[in-house]
């Protein structure tokens, strides 16, 4: 209540100083809409524009109730709306009726009550309004004036809320960028290798203990830390922080959803309080409904700006986008009842339901109510291609609801909530062909083929169960980065529309028959790779690495290297089924289809900044893990640069569990095999399924797979406390189902709240 009490006071505040002095004529032209007067012909509102009497009565009750700077202001404003009547000679001047305005004329005239005429009975004179009549009218105007402003100032209330939080997001961004930067300079200028700037700040007294409370309580871990789940209230969460943020938003959306309505005995529109407290809530949920639209489009883009501003991830704001839009679902469910029930009592509920405007918002709020529930976890997965489409179109249907629905208001009021929304929608759909466009289609003007596109190849294991995708993109400067993601295209199909994100799970570059790799291994000097162990460096730096250390042995390669990006796909129902089946069909299970890349993006997570690094993967999110071991390989072997720092990594261990140990093998034999060879690099597999089958070759390759799953609160303890002894900083990153995310989750809650401070927790998202 007190919170309650706060935003009335500061609302009426704000309010009061931001209203002019135009009301107390507003008020007696109202009051005297409820009087008939003798020679009114025009029916409306402003029908007395040009009745003698009607205009006479209302400058007397003007110059008695009202002083001259209100009747200036007033006068001025009812002139203005007298020029858009039906009569277009507007408003009748004092001159026109000055014999009703004499001293004498105006103490004569007749004082009336509310309703105490009837409107039938017109009157043939002038009459003056009752000082409680007046007064009636006057806060009737004023507390509706005030509703009014207060619906539309509680919906920007929602802009204050996110914007604080994205600007605290930036913030943190900005000041972590800035603090890493100069100690970047103190490196480079003094050549060591001495810890980060923010790891002297967190050992200081009160910064390190507002740090580490922040972290162990707050960002590390799950909403509900006793059930070490990401589920609360029946909604899903990856962290404490971000069910906090969505529960702060709820709770704000209902309090001001129920505070700040002003009533009184005497409302000459709604006479009980009841009524009047119906007719406020209604238009509140309506407003604060079409306020919230333009954060639902903004958050579930995917070229929110927000995502590179802050570095937070698309699974966060995706969050928000849904529990916003539920907001914004029940607001407008809960104005359309409001509204409902307010046509009952008046007994014209049929009447008052058929008007085109109505039927628009009760298709708008139908169809919200749909996309709610088919936004759901379970339906969402289990008919994602349906999922994507029905989303589309449903929004659209939507949104036009909302734009008819409210184009009966003066100046398409409502209308500021709608076009942003749009416009945000129509930018985001701009920006994913452009992107489609950036990484599939390359124009070169040379001689050997003004047009490239993208190129992809992709085989089925059954062994491993995993589609394995090879995509050369259109582009040849593409520079693909760990933690970045893509989105899939197969244009020549029936929903070619479609498309679904993927991790980038590995990348190299070829040349005819060879394939440059994207690590290095330690134990051979950069100087003497050959083709095969060349690190994939980024855009003009890779093609001249590339010319200095094959220039023999590729002189028969159609010029610069090609990117090629690969992509493990998990069949699973719907598309990535399709892909499977398109495999099946060929007998060496594999198959050319056309598939463009929409991205890149994702932001990349700086694990070289720590001295030891934990990677926990489940299935193929493997593709997360590779990505970093490749990149640490490389920078290892580079030496680091002003663009390209020099990892820490002393230290860096995976563990990998997944069901099948053909998969393992598959990719310890690829993308694994140079790290694998390294001292400073370690792993651990684990299969979850007995093969079927024995490989008499695992030993021969140096893999031991163990049944089952690692003790992974074990594991992180142990680690935390064995980097916390040594003084060391210690990054887990983890990427896998939820029950596994949550596992590690919770450990390294636990190790932190056992004091090991110098613990980094990241989790790349598994599910979409």
């Amino acid at each position: 209540m007190a919170f309650g009490w706060l935003v009335i006071a500061l609302a009426q505040g704000a309010w009061a100083s931001s209203t002019g002095n135009e009301r107390c004529v507003t008020a007696v032209s109202s009051a005297y809409n409820y009087i008939s007067f003798t020679g009114s012909a025009a029916e409306g509102i402003w029908s007395g524009c040009r009745n003698r009497l009607k205009v006479a009565s209302i400058y007397a009750a003007s110059d008695i109730y009202c002083n001259e700077q209100e009747r200036l202001i007033g006068f001025s404003q009812l002139a203005n709306q007298c020029e858009g009547a039906d009569n277009p000679q507007g408003l009748l001047s004092r001159e026109d009726v000055a014999e009703y305005l004499t001293e004498d004329a105006i103490r004569k005239m007749r004082t009336v009550d509310y309703q105490e005429l009837s409107p039938r009975e017109p009157s043939d004179a002038p009459v003056m309004l009752s000082a409680s009549y007046f007064e009636n009218m006057f806060s009737t105007i004023e507390y509706w004036e005030f509703e009014i402003w207060s619906h539309h100032a509680f919906g920007y209330f929602g802009y204050a809320y996110w914007g604080g939080l994205l600007l605290l997001g930036m913030m943190y961004r900005l000041s972590d960028w800035v603090l890493h930067s100069r100690q970047r300079s103190t490196e480079r200028a003094i050549e060591s290798n001495m810890y980060p700037l923010m790891r002297v700040l967190e050992r200081t007294p009160l910064v390190g203990t507002g740090l580490h409370w922040i972290q162990t309580h707050l960002i590390v871990p799950s909403p509900l830390a006793t059930t070490h789940g990401r589920y609360m209230l029946g909604c899903t969460f990856s962290t404490r922080a971000e069910a906090l943020v969505i529960t702060g938003f709820w709770l704000i959306s209902i309090i001001l959803s129920v505070v700040g309505y002003r009533t009184f005995t005497g409302n000459i529109y709604w006479p009980d309080i009841p009524s009047q407290i119906l007719r406020y809530s209604a238009d509140r949920t309506g407003i604060m409904s079409f306020a919230n639209l333009p954060l639902v489009w903004l958050f579930g883009g995917r070229n929110n700006i927000f995502l590179w501003a802050t570095g937070w991830s698309f699974a966060s704001f995706n969050i928000f986008h849904r529990h916003v839009a539920r907001i914004a679902t029940v607001q407008a469910v809960v104005h359309s009842i409001l509204y409902l029930v307010m046509f009952l009592q008046t007994g014209k509920a049929w009447r008052g339901m058929s008007k085109t405007y109505v039927l628009w918002g009760i298709l708008a709020t139908f169809v919200m109510i749909l996309l709610l529930i088919t936004s759901l976890d379970r339906i969402r997965i289990a008919t994602y291609e349906l999922f994507l489409l029905s989303h589309v179109v449903l929004s659209i249907i939507a949104l036009v609801g909302c734009f008819y629905h409210t184009v009966i208001f003066e100046g398409n009021e409502y209308w500021k909530y709608l076009w942003p929304s749009a416009t945000i929608w129509a930018i985001d759909r701009l920006l994913r062909v452009i992107r489609l466009c950036y990484c599939n289609l390359y124009v070169s003007i040379s001689n050997k083929g003004p047009l490239s596109i993208s190129t992809s190849r992709m085989t089925y294991d059954e062994a491993t169960d995993v589609v394995r995708l090879e995509v050369i993109p259109g582009l040849p400067s593409l520079q693909p980065s760990p933690g970045q993601y893509y989105f899939l295209y197969q244009p020549f199909r029936l929903t070619g529309w479609e498309s679904h994100p993927f991790t980038i799970a590995a990348w190299s570059y070829e040349a005819g028959d060879r394939t440059l790799s994207t690590s290095t291994s330690r134990r051979k000097p950069l100087q003497a790779l050959d083709v095969s162990h060349i690190p994939l460096l980024s855009g003009r730096a890779a093609g001249q690495h590339y010319r200095r250390h094959c220039e023999r042995d590729c002189s028969d390669s159609n010029g610069a290297p090609k990117l090629k990006l690969v992509f493990w796909l998990r069949p699973y129902d719907g598309w990535t089924r399709q892909l499977r089946e398109q495999c099946l069909r060929s007998s060496a299970n594999t198959a050319e289809p056309i598939i463009l890349l929409e991205g890149p993006y994702g932001d990349t997570f700086p694990l070289w900044r720590y001295d030891s690094v934990l990677i926990i993967v489940g299935g193929t999110g493997i593709a997360s893990a590779v990505p970093y071991i490749q990149d640490h390989l490389r920078r290892s072997a580079e030496g680091g640069s002003l663009a390209n720092e020099k990892t820490r990594v002393r230290d860096m261990e995976l563990i990998w569990t997944t069901k099948q140990r053909e998969f393992i093998r598959d990719v310890c034999l690829r993308e694994l095999k140079p790290a694998l060879d390294r001292e400073d690099f370690r792993a651990s597999f684990y299969a979850t399924h007995d093969p079927t089958r024995c490989f008499e070759d695992l030993n021969s390759i140096g893999l031991n797979i163990q049944p089952g799953r690692p003790n992974l609160q074990s594991l992180i303890i142990n680690r935390a406390c064995d980097e916390c002894s040594a003084g060391s900083s210690l990054a887990i990153l983890v990427c896998g189902p939820p029950g596994m995310a949550d596992e590690a989750r919770a450990a390294t809650h636990l190790a932190m709240r056992q004091g090991y401070r110098s613990v980094k927790f990241v989790e790349e998202s598994f599910t979409w």
